[in-house]
């Protein structure tokens, strides 16, 4: 526990040195640190994590302390290309949305995880990633269709018909259904 408010700011920029991120933004937090005076110490991990290679901890640690949005912004840009060539297409997705990269970064990253989870038969997942990255209306309808056939041919009627309604699948379609339970 820091007895002064310099023993704080010499704690904090021992943390940020050695890689303990959460530690040091809890005793920044704990002792209320201006992020002026920790600009050199939050400078220098941000470097560091770019040269080993760590561009999502050294994009959060400029986005979390306020470093110039641009080095930030190319900071991301380069983990969302590491994720994308891993094939990690929801979690580029997500970085590219989390730090305002171009909506054409996140659209693609998004629709390769939607059309990877569709190959992969996980319909449900396929379905939430096209709403939570606001694909186009016709790959969720894509999502629902297969995700209700494969309820219906599983006789989960129920679910089906809450599926159907949900994405707003043709009344007749879910009439069918009813009918079958």
């Amino acid at each position: 526990m820091a007895e002064s408010f310099e023993e704080a700011l010499r704690l904090f920029k021992e943390s940020m040195a050695r890689g303990g991120y959460k530690e040091a933004a809890r005793i920044k937090e704990q002792y209320s640190l201006p992020n002026d005076m920790l600009q050199d110490a939050v400078e220098a991990a941000f470097r560091k994590n770019i040269e080993l290679g760590e561009y999502s901890v050294a994009a959060e640690l400029g986005k979390t302390y306020g470093l110039d949005p641009r080095i930030v912004k190319e900071a991301a840009a380069r983990s969302f290309q590491r994720k994308m060539d891993s094939e990690q297409y929801k979690a580029a997705a997500k970085c590219a949305k989390e730090f305002d990269l171009p909506k054409s970064m996140v659209q693609d990253a998004a629709s390769r995880a939607f059309r990877k989870s569709m190959d992969f038969g996980l319909l449900k997942n396929a379905a939430k990633i096209a709403e939570e990255f606001d694909l186009p209306i016709t790959l969720r309808m894509e999502a629902a269709q297969a995700a209700f056939d494969m309820y219906v041919s599983s006789g989960m009627y129920s679910k089906a018909i809450k599926l159907a309604r949900k994405y707003g699948l043709p009344e007749d379609v879910i009439r069918a259904v009813e009918r079958r339970r």
